[in-house]
């Protein structure tokens, strides 16, 4: 079950940086531009201006960290929560054929996002890092090999995990909601089509995923935005605009106001749902191929 779990996450993990990416760097190049440092009016700009000055490789920048970083991270986060699950039908002693109760998968996916966050922390930091690096600007970074080695040679191992607080407070729950709603959305789906929710259809899958995506981006995007403003920040911590995650999110509200912790908003979710439904379908459809 692991490897077919470790597999279909993999594939996944794909789909996930062939249709997102370009709307992730966007995401992020919103994110991380503060009031004194203004470059993009807006989504589409973003979008313009990245394309028209750095071509289709700018919209993919730091895409090399997300491809093994993606399928990394969904390989991780769908074995672990198939672990936790596990888990859970062990503490409430329930049948392997038996489906959880949303109560009790969004145990399963809390559980499972306190293992895969040393996963997911440093793909996202090296992702993060690139992406902010803008066209005229010098680069610090070659590629995102090149940042890890110059991190890990100046900081050690522990400088892959810059802001690994912040993404708890987006991970951790926001892993909880991302399978619960998935599983709550499937549950709607299915009694609106007749469909069985156990095995659902592909299409179903897909439009589950999506509804998923919008929720669980939804719900966790100001933590997104503080994490990406850390992760962005100097990797020497003595140059940092930031001291942690309580003075980013304070910087942000005084600067920017309350529509601070929403930048890059429209990106994400244009993003959202149509990666984590072609996510859930691909993984599906992996599993089944597996079977």
């Amino acid at each position: 079950m692991a490897l077919k779990e470790i597999s279909a996450g993999t594939l996944a993990g794909v789909a996930q940086v062939a249709v997102g990416h370009p709307f992730d760097t966007v995401k992020v190049r919103m994110q991380c531009q503060t009031p004194g440092e203004v470059v993009f009016k807006g989504t589409l700009d973003c979008f313009w201006k990245t394309f028209r000055y750095e071509g289709i490789k700018g919209l993919y920048k730091g895409a090399y960290s997300p491809l093994l970083g993606a399928m990394a991270q969904n390989a991780a986060g769908f074995y672990f929560f198939g672990w936790s699950t596990r888990v859970v039908r062990d503490a409430y002693n329930i049948e392997a054929k038996q489906q959880l109760n949303l109560r009790q998968t969004f145990a399963a996916g809390w559980l499972s996002a306190c293992f895969a966050i040393f996963v997911e922390t440093p793909v996202d930091l090296l992702k993060v890092k690139m992406q902010t690096q803008l066209h005229g600007q010098k680069a610090e970074y070659r590629s995102v090999f090149h940042a890890a080695y110059k991190i890990m040679g100046e900081h050690g191992i522990a400088g892959l995990f810059q802001g690994l607080l912040s993404n708890s407070f987006r991970f951790i729950p926001g892993r909880a909601v991302y399978f619960t709603s998935y599983q709550w959305a499937v549950e709607t789906i299915s009694g609106f089509t007749g469909g069985s929710s156990v095995r659902p259809s592909l299409a179903e899958c897909f439009l589950a995923g999506g509804i998923c995506g919008g929720i669980t981006w939804t719900s966790t995007y100001p933590f997104d935005v503080i994490r990406n403003r850390i992760q962005a920040d100097a990797a020497e911590a003595s140059l940092r605009k930031y001291r942690g995650m309580i003075h980013c999110g304070r910087e942000i509200a005084k600067a920017e106001g309350f529509h601070g912790f929403f930048r890059g908003f429209t990106a994400c979710m244009i993003r959202a749902v149509p990666v984590n439904a072609c996510i859930f379908t691909t993984y599906t459809t992996a599993m089944r191929s597996l079977e």
